[in-house]
């Protein structure tokens, strides 16, 4: 009987919001510009990094290198495509 008010109708006490709603401190933030241009290479960075992804996918798998047939001499093509025999070819 501690909430009957006058005229004897009992009520609920109003919800209250909590302290951080209440307050009414305005809240600024300060940005410096050194922060915001490393942001910005951050960002280039990171479309760097996707656009080198979607180019690896486009080329597609990488072929297996081929083996030698049996009874073939053993001779592979160098990185300038000069084709380099095994020593016992020479």
């Amino acid at each position: 009987m501690a909430n009957l008010r006058s005229g004897g109708v009992n009520r609920r006490p109003s919800p209250q919001l909590p302290a951080f709603c209440r307050s009414r401190r305005q809240i600024t933030t300060t940005v410096r510009v050194s922060s915001l241009q490393q942001l910005l290479w951050l960002l280039w960075l990171v479309l760097a990094l996707q656009l080198s992804t979607i180019l690896l996918l486009l080329a597609g798998p990488v072929p297996a290198p081929r083996r030698p047939q049996a009874g073939a001499p053993l001779a592979t093509t160098g990185a300038a495509g000069a084709t380099v025999h095994s020593p016992s070819q020479l």
